[in-house]
């Protein structure tokens, strides 16, 4: 195959793990390793109010990170420095994470080359979810109808990560089905744990939460049937729930205050923006348990990570991968976003049970050997590489 020049654009990147950034991270750096000229193109924000350089090179991938003059460089971003780059640039294919970045959008439509393959991964969530309420309902609601217009004439391939996603895909934002290829999600097959760690389930029930703190992400949820089970009569050992993420402003606060409130200080710890190996330990030398509360998720990765050192799995129907992921009660449970009573019942059984979480774990280190990046690489080439116009 010839090699070709691919940029990626996405607001946010390495050091950044949420799920569309280890999607492109994932898929760049096997770019890479095929011989291809990758670049990432994203926004100055900062991780962990460290400086990031202006251009990095990682791991192949030339990362170029330019000054978003909005504090949140996400789908309200202005970083004009992106106009200019694709002005002057020539890419093979131009592939984005997401869709609704209005000035993204803008600078795509202005700077459309013929010999350019566009490709989009829309993901989610604030475009995929139903929120019709405040400035994010208005916003959503009017950009839709605009992106109706043009998303299917703007991108040649759109990258679907689950089989679910052609729906609203299509009937929300009039992709044609004919462009909507399936690439799965997934996780490097190196890092699958060879066994689990039987030593953690000798000691206190850990339930973990890992990801962005957010409204959507529902862990004020979790926090309320952890309250209840404490009030109830029904007895369950001494347990924690760490909550592994990013601070973000008003909902941490939010979280803090419901902790105080449901007087939960001796079970609940916030662990913010660990680095890759704490996250890893813990998932591996101290999680028993791990749940995804989301609102919605497209795949939720960090399930995936989760099998991966051997926990049982808790999820909300609302991620669309759940029937894929999560056999009911053989390697997880599931249960709709908001129901506390269920999540509630859910847990009270896998603290009661630690045998049935150890059996749960060992089926997931199996199981989650369907769903690594080489498969969704091979894919990617076949369906996406491929139809560059060379």
């Amino acid at each position: 195959m010839e090699k070709l020049k691919i940029a990626y654009i996405i607001p946010r990147f390495h050091p950044f793990k949420g799920g569309a950034e280890q999607n492109t991270e994932a898929l760049a750096l096997r770019a890479c390793k095929d011989g291809h000229s990758v670049t990432v193109l994203t926004t100055n924000e900062r991780f962990r109010n460290e400086k990031l350089p202006k251009i990095e090179n990682y791991k192949g991938i030339k990362i170029i990170r330019m000054n978003a003059f909005i504090k949140a460089p996400l789908y309200a971003g202005f970083y004009p420095e992106l106009f200019w780059h694709l002005r002057k640039n020539n890419y093979d294919i131009i592939h984005c994470s997401g869709i609704g970045f209005l000035w993204r959008e803008i600078c795509l439509r202005l700077n459309k080359k013929k010999n350019t393959l566009y490709v989009c991964t829309p993901h989610g969530p604030f475009m995929a979810l139903n929120d019709t309420q405040g400035i994010r309902g208005l916003a959503k609601k009017y950009y839709t109808k605009k992106l109706r217009k043009f998303l299917n004439n703007l991108y040649d391939i759109f990258v679907q990560v689950n089989p679910k996603q052609e729906k609203w895909m299509s009937e929300e934002y009039n992709i044609s089905k004919e462009k909507i290829v399936l690439i799965p999600n997934g996780i490097d097959k190196e890092y699958i744990a060879p066994k689990i760690y039987s030593e953690k389930f000798k000691r206190k029930p850990v339930i973990t939460y890992i990801g962005r703190l957010a409204n959507y992400k529902g862990v004020h949820f979790v926090l309320e049937a952890l309250y209840k089970i404490k009030k109830s009569k029904v007895k369950v050992p001494p347990f924690e729930f760490w909550v592994m993420g990013r601070s973000q402003g008003d909902y941490t606060s939010y979280l803090q205050n419901l902790i105080k409130k449901f007087s939960l200080e001796d079970e609940v710890k916030l662990i913010f923006s660990p680095t890759d190996e704490k996250r890893d330990e813990i998932l591996f030398k101290h999680s028993h348990i791990h749940i995804l509360p989301s609102k919605w998720e497209a795949t939720g990765i960090v399930l995936l990570e989760a099998m991966a050192k051997g926990n049982a799995l808790i999820s909300t129907k609302q991620n669309e991968m759940h029937d894929l992921i999560i056999q009911e009660g053989v390697n997880g449970f599931t249960y709709n976003y908001d129901d506390v009573n269920k999540l509630k019942k859910i847990l009270i059984e896998l603290l009661n049970n630690p045998k049935l979480c150890i059996e749960m774990s060992e089926k997931n280190l199996e199981k989650v050997k369907n769903f690594t990046w080489e498969a969704s690489y091979e894919l990617y080439k076949n369906q996406v590489i491929s139809k560059a116009k060379i």
